[in-house]
């Protein structure tokens, strides 16, 4: 059975089996970044913030509870914070049509949402919260993210062991983090 492709401007007939890879392939992906991307984040801050710009994009957007942060500034914002401990609950992934002669792969649209624990541990006792001190409360999150394949990610790429997160496979275009 085919299907159109809404990516496709001429709205020619695309093989369903088509589609269904190229989904199945993002959303791959997408598993592949999330985990890695919370990892790093859960990196000691001198480690997280050595490693987590090497996934954005140099000219990313990054909006962390409200507030822009320039991709050249994500380093020292992520040294800042303290250490955390994430717990992804659920994600999902969406491709998006790459150039419309279908040689480029889709860029991918991932939204996460889970809670995050920023600093010590154990759980503080609820006397000694205050409540501008959310420091060991699980807090939950809801993250959107636009991830783009790099130019090295070559013609096609969708396959989630060639196109890793990273240098030669996706980048962060746009990332949005708020607290629920």
């Amino acid at each position: 059975m085919a299907r159109l492709d809404s990516g496709n401007p001429l709205g020619a007939p695309v093989a369903a089996a088509s589609i269904d890879s190229v989904v199945a392939n993002s959303t791959r992906i997408a598993d592949s970044f999330v985990q890695r991307y919370y990892h790093l984040q859960d990196l000691a801050p001198l480690e997280r913030a050595q490693a987590l710009p090497s996934l954005y994009a140099p000219t990313a957007r990054i909006t962390w509870n409200g507030n822009p942060i320039a991709p050249p500034d994500l380093a020292a914002f992520a040294q800042q914070m303290p250490q955390s401990a994430h717990d992804v609950q659920a994600f999902d992934c969406h491709p998006i049509s790459g150039s419309a002669s279908g040689t480029q792969p889709p860029s991918l649209v991932v939204t996460v949402s889970g809670q995050v624990t920023h600093g010590p541990t154990p759980t503080p006792a609820s006397a000694a919260v205050s409540n501008k001190n959310f420091d060991g409360l699980a807090r939950v999150f809801s993250q959107s993210l636009i991830l783009v394949p790099t130019p090295a990610a070559g013609a096609g790429v969708v396959d989630p062991a060639a196109a890793a997160v990273g240098e030669a496979g996706y980048v962060v275009a746009s990332d949005c983090f708020r607290f629920c």
